[in-house]
């Protein structure tokens, strides 16, 4: 248990929340596929703790709270009606030639 705490302070030390931003950013790309601790440990090299650790410091989250949060955010984002995105586009294609 000391040398993962000790390994923990290292990290927290050695801090970059560059580090963390850009695991944001691949979270955001990849957040319609499944995400799980492996991916993040791959993507990021950092260990499960790790990770929580520095979510909570950066993000003041865990990564899981922070996915669902991205997803969740995404589907807002989403138009209620696609079709009324499409009558737009060919709106704005009409009146450009015209």
């Amino acid at each position: 248990m000391t040398n993962s705490i000790n390994k923990i302070n290292t990290v927290l030390a050695d801090y970059k929340p560059e580090k963390i931003d850009a695991l944001c950013v691949w979270i955001a790309e990849n957040c319609d596929n499944p995400i799980g601790w492996a991916q993040l440990s791959k993507e990021s090299g950092l260990t499960h703790q790790e990770l929580i650790s520095l979510f909570q410091i950066h993000k003041r989250q865990t990564p899981m709270a922070y996915i669902m949060n991205v997803r969740e955010q995404k589907k807002k984002d989403l138009p209620r009606y696609p079709q009324a995105n499409l009558f737009k586009l060919f709106s704005k294609t009409d009146n450009a030639e015209g």
